[in-house]
């Protein structure tokens, strides 16, 4: 498996937060293999019901979860800005297309992995 580092992933990206929507950009990695896509998402305080999936493009994955609790901007170590997030929201850009009617998806201890396979 290779590692691919997305643009949504740079070092000059986006902050990561909404303040107006109360939605934080959740940590993510993406592994592309041979036969698969696997994703994934650190989602810390979510239930596994809340977990919202959506493929918008076969190059695309959209992931929304609202979270159990309030997390505040002190929580994440920044002492700089205040503010509270009560979801996860992101779109992440999928390095090869992939057949999202096969996708696979586990939730453990606030992990989310996802399987997608490519398209041949």
């Amino acid at each position: 498996m290779e590692s691919v580092a997305s643009p949504e992933t740079s070092l000059y990206h986006s902050s990561g937060w909404n303040v107006a929507a109360a939605c934080i950009e959740p940590l993510h990695n993406i592994m592309v293999a041979a036969t698969e896509v696997v994703l994934t998402i650190d989602l810390p305080y979510v239930d596994q019901k809340q977990v919202k999936l959506r493929c918008p493009a076969n190059d695309i994955l959209e992931v929304y979860a609202d979270t159990t609790r309030k997390i505040t901007f002190r929580e994440l170590g920044a002492k700089h800005r205040h503010g509270e997030f009560t979801c996860y929201h992101a779109r992440i850009r999928i390095p090869v297309p992939v057949d999202e009617s096969r996708i696979n998806k586990h939730f453990k201890r606030g992990v989310l992995e996802v399987h997608l396979p490519r398209l041949r």
